[in-house]
Order: structure tokens, then sequence, then C-alpha cells
């Protein structure tokens, strides 16, 4: 598939532009957050880090996300960090059926803001929304980084591709 003979003045076939993003593997995060008393999360892999000089990153969320609102208006959210072993916790952050088990059967704690950390991530960063811009149809909301907890020492990231959850397994382990 292809469309390299397009006008360059024409945005591409968003289904094409669809099957090569699935290509780009990306580390899997559980976004979060907290508004009147009640946690809220999806899982995302549209997270980058912004700058290290303040510590900041951003995190796009699609509008029609039930968390999109719940992040504008609480002014904060958490990006923690999946493991290797955590496939299942983003299958469960990413079926709206699902929505009410989300936060069962792990450890939760908060660090500055009060939006949900998962104990025993990767890295937990806790943000204050500090800017947004609505691009098409998502956000990109940008937190000041208030907190971070580093919870594991190995690294063994989840990661998303094509489609599906895979381990990326530290050095010293086999698949």
């Amino acid at each position: 598939m292809t469309n390299s003979d397009a006008d360059p003045m024409t945005p591409a076939d968003p289904d094409l532009f669809r099957l090569g993003m699935r290509r780009l593997a990306g580390g899997v995060s559980i976004v979060t957050t907290v508004l009147d008393g009640e946690r809220h999360g999806m899982a995302a892999t549209s997270v980058c880090s912004v700058s290290a000089d303040a510590p900041a990153l951003l995190v796009c969320v699609n509008r029609t996300a039930t968390s999109h609102s719940v992040i504008r208006d609480a002014g904060c959210f958490c990006v923690n960090l999946l493991t290797s072993t955590d496939d299942a916790l983003a299958r469960r952050f990413s079926v709206p059926t699902d929505r009410h088990l989300r936060f069962e059967d792990r450890d939760w704690t908060t660090l500055a803001t009060g939006a949900p950390a998962l104990v025993g991530a990767l890295a937990s960063f806790d943000c204050v929304v500090r800017d947004m811009m609505d691009v098409d149809s998502h956000t990109i909301f940008v937190g000041t980084v208030r907190a971070i907890e580093l919870w594991q020492e190995r690294v063994s990231p989840l990661v998303y591709a094509d489609g599906r959850f895979r381990a990326l397994l530290h050095d010293d382990q086999v698949a």
C-alpha cells in the first residue's frame, strides 16, 4: 500500500496512516488522574518527554475518551510505565467495559498530586497540567513533573506494536 503519488497539500489516507503507525513500537503506560475522589485511568502509548529542565512530559488523549475531560478538569495526571508482565493490566485499562475493574488487584498509592501511582511500575511521573493544545481529534496535555518514583531496578518494559502488547526483556532474560 502506498500513496506516494499523492498531492503534497492533501492529507494522507487515515487508514494507511493507522497501518503505518502500528509499525512504530511504543512503550505502554497507564495514565491516571483523580477527580472528586474518584480514580480514572487509561492505557496509552502516546507519551513522551518534553524537557528535562524543568522536567515535563506530554500525553495525547483522544477527546472522545472518558479520561479526556477528567484529566482536563482535574489538572493533573500520573504516567505509570508498565513492565513486561503488565499486559493484562494494559488490556484492562484499554477496554471500556472493564472500567470498574481497572484499579483492582494491584497496589496503588499517590505521590504529589493525588493521581494514582502504580506500585511496581517501571516508573511513575506525577504531573500538573501546564498546557493543553487541541490537534484534530486529540488534546496534547503537557505536564510539569512534580514527583517521580522509580519502582523497578531492572528495566523490562511492555511495548505495543502491530496491534499487540509485547514484552521487551532485560538483557539477561530469555524469551
